[in-house]
Parts: C-alpha cells; sequence; structure tokens
C-alpha cells in the first residue's frame, strides 16, 4: 500500500475495530467482565487451537517466502495476502476451538453473541459489495484493502457455519445416546 491516506485509514480502523471488539466482548459476557472464562478443559483444548493455529500461518507465511522468491506475483496487495494468512489463522483457531467445546466461554452469553457476529458479519459483507460495486476492490491486476472486509465476512460465515454443524453433531449424539 503505496498511499499513505490510505494506510493511515488502514490503520485508524484497525484500532477503532478493536477497541469497539474489547466492549463487545464485555457485553457478549453474561458477568459484563472483560474477560471470557474457560474450565480447565476449555483452556488445554484453547492451548492446542492456539498452536495449530500459529504453526498454521508461520507455514503459510513460509510458503509466502517461496513464492516472493521465486518472483510469483499473487494478484493481492501485500497487505490483503498477510491478513489472508491472519484470518486462515483464526478459522484454524476457532475451528478446533468448536470442535473440541472450547470456543464458547463460561459466562458467553450466546443471543449475544449471536447478534454481535451476525451484525459484523453483516457490515463487512456489504461493505465488501460496496467495494466490489465502487470498483476498489481490484485494481492494477490485485486485490486491494477493502477485500479484506469481504475476508472477515466470510471468515464469521465460516465460524457459523462450524458452529451449527457441531450443534447438529452434538444433537444427534445426544439423540443416540437417548435409545
Amino acid at each position: 500500500m503505496s498511499n499513505p491516506a490510505q494506510a493511515t485509514g488502514l490503520l485508524i480502523g484497525v484500532i477503532l475495530g478493536l477497541i469497539i471488539a474489547a466492549f463487545l466482548i464485555r457485553y457478549m459476557n453474561r458477568d459484563r467482565k472483560w474477560k471470557t472464562e474457560y474450565d480447565e478443559m476449555q483452556q488445554r483444548a484453547r492451548g492446542k487451537a492456539f498452536c495449530y493455529a500459529f504453526y498454521t500461518v508461520m507455514i503459510l507465511e513460509a510458503i509466502l517466502i517461496f513464492v516472493d522468491l521465486f518472483g510469483i506475483r499473487l494478484p493481492m496487495t501485500a497487505a490483503v495476502t498477510h491478513f489472508t494468512l491472519i484470518v486462515i489463522g483464526i478459522v484454524v483457531l476457532a475451528c478446533y476451538c468448536i470442535w473440541h467445546d472450547a470456543y464458547v466461554g463460561l459466562n458467553t452469553n450466546m443471543k449475544r453473541y449471536t447478534i454481535i457476529v451476525v451484525v459484523a458479519g453483516a457490515i463487512n459483507l456489504l461493505a465488501g459489495i460496496m467495494a466490489i460495486a465502487n470498483g476498489t476492490i481490484w485494481m492494477n491486476g490485485q486485490l486491494q484493502t477493502p477485500f479484506i472486509n469481504l475476508l472477515c465476512a466470510f471468515m464469521l460465515i465460516a465460524i457459523g457455519v462450524v458452529m451449527t454443524a457441531k450443534k447438529a453433531a452434538d444433537e444427534r449424539e445426544e439423540a443416540g445416546d437417548d435409545q
């Protein structure tokens, strides 16, 4: 990103997003604490999930180094490329936690959580669609930073799909146990 105004706008957007996320986490928790609480089993599973996510991002970054060394030009800016790898790491983390019952904290209000995720997904999807309509998502043969909104929307959708699949699997297991 060579445009200082774009870089500054992105930085301000990220900082505001993090501040808003902190307050939403507090709102999402039943006890209004800043920190989501997890039991010991959840903490162990989350530790493994963080390891898998970390190694996923490291492997992808190592691949990216070789892509660069071989002079292969990706159809996206560097910012979009690296953010894509971070999103993949987040999805790995979330999916592992969901399947090991370590995603939702003990003090999480699922109704509030669902509302927050749906609204965040819709806002990001709308921003991405607007970027497509404005023609700002693709320039000079590369995906530009507005594509990050679509990445975030698809990440939240993927997490929602995995949560729904896990819930269905748990319900099938419970129904099988009852028989």
